[in-house]
This record gives C-alpha cells, structure tokens and sequence, in this order.
C-alpha cells in the first residue's frame, strides 16, 4: 500500500496528471495541506480543520474527505488570486484597495521592514547627531550608535503595537479560550444547545439570535464569569501598552522623519 508521499513522489516527476485523486494530492502539497512527515500536532489539526484522521496512504483518501479538501483548494486559490489583484493594484498606485480595510495594520506591516532594512543599510546618520567636529573617527562610531539606537526603539515600538507579535501577554488568554472552545463544541457556535425557554423566546421577541459564551450559563461553567472579567481587564492594560507604545514611536518618526532617508 503506497504511503501518500510515495505517491506525491511519483506524481511530482510526471508531465501530465489525469487521474482526480492524484491531481488532489499534489495540490494538497502545493498548499500544505498534506506533509511528508507530519507532526502529532499537525495531524491534531488536520482532523479539526477537516473532522477527518490524517490520511496516511491514498486509500485513507474517502470520497468525503476528496470534497472537504477541494473546498479548501477552492478557498486557497480563490484567496491566491485575491492577493495577486492586491498585488497587481499596488504596483500600480502604490497601496491595494484592502489596504484600506485597516490602515493601522498595513503601516506597521510595511514600515517595520522598511526600517529594518534602513537599520541594516545606511552608510550616514542626521546631522543632529554630530557631537565633536574635531574628531572625526570617533564621534562617527558614537554618532552612528545613537542613530541605530533610535532605529531599534522604532522598530521595537512597531512590533510592540503589532497584536500578534507585542510581547505583552494575556495571562489569562489561554484559560479564557479553553473554556469557550469547549463550550462551543458542546453547545454549539452559539450556544444554541444550550439556551434555555426564556433565552429563545427573548431573541424570538427581538428578531435577532444571540452568541452566548460559557460565562451566560454560571451552573455549566462556575469560573467562566471570573476569567473572563480578568482577561477583559487584563486586555484593556494591553491595549494601553500599546498605545503608548503608538505615542512614543510617532514622536519618533515626527521628530525624525526628514532624516529617514539614506
């Protein structure tokens, strides 16, 4: 019985591809939704992405399991081909028009490589930072440090105001998400299993259904109400964090913005 590898293997090497399934299993490659050596994680995954195990040979492939993975193929190359009319509408004005959709996102993401890479290249600092004219070979190794050191501090500030990647986290997070992954499982996206009477008969009146979490039911989930206020407030601190992280980096890049340029 030839192991999916075996056969991305022979496939890869082949000029024309006729049959469905094999068709499919090099696309799950191109896309990774397949690996030749999977991690007990990545099988975890794939059974929550797919509710299927990960399918070692080609006869694990079910009929079922074909058209789950088609959907995503679908998906994955409905998104490639957004990302390529983004690309496209860059090149032409400069910016795309999801861009537009969080502004905020697109300049941390954009800057922060571009300063990097001035980080990395520059040959010259601002003339502000010339200390001593009388010795030259000195003062350009110290006056060169302050402007890297400014740099890094902007860089930093950029990465601390990113969401995903600020190094301030939530404690309480991943306690938080556990109950809720649970709760959803169980109960459903909306906690629809379990609403009782009175709950439905309210959304009923107000023409609209509500998402409840564990927190909404203290007899199922006695802690949820707790660990939610706290990783609530505990989001609130970080958001302050990374305001001021936001403050101190524009008055960076105010107080040096005609001198980034090299």
């Amino acid at each position: 019985m030839k192991t999916i590898t075996q056969r991305y293997e022979e496939l890869s090497n082949m000029n024309q591809i006729n049959e469905k399934n094999d068709k499919l299993i090099l696309e799950c490659f191109h896309y990774k939704i397949f690996k030749e050596a999977p991690s007990a994680t990545f099988k975890k995954n794939f059974k929550t992405d797919y509710g299927f195990d990960y399918p070692e040979h080609i006869s694990d492939i079910t009929d079922k399991l074909a058209k789950e993975l088609q959907k995503r193929i679908k998906h994955l190359k409905e998104d490639e081909a957004f990302e390529e009319k983004c690309r496209v509408q860059r090149a032409r004005k400069g910016y795309a028009d999801a861009d537009t959709w969080a502004i905020d996102s697109w300049f941390i993401r954009t800057m922060t490589p571009m300063l990097k890479r001035l980080r990395k290249y520059h040959c010259g600092y601002p003339s502000c930072f010339i200390t001593d004219i009388t010795d030259s070979v000195k003062t350009e190794e110290e006056d060169n440090e302050k402007w890297n050191q400014v740099l890094d501090r902007m860089i930093f500030l950029l990465n601390e105001m990113d969401e995903d990647k600020c190094t301030m986290k939530n404690p309480y997070a991943k306690e938080y998400h556990r109950i809720n992954s649970g709760f959803r499982r169980k109960y459903g996206l909306l906690g629809e299993k379990a609403k009782t009477p009175e709950m439905l008969a309210e959304e009923e009146n107000a023409s609209g259904v509500r998402m409840c979490s564990a927190a909404d039911f203290p007899n199922l989930y006695p802690t949820a109400q707790k660990v939610r206020e706290d990783y609530i407030e505990f989001g609130k601190k970080i958001d302050e964090y990374r305001d001021k992280c936001k403050d101190e980096f524009f008055e960076l890049f105010s107080k040096y913005f005609w001198c980034l340029w090299d």
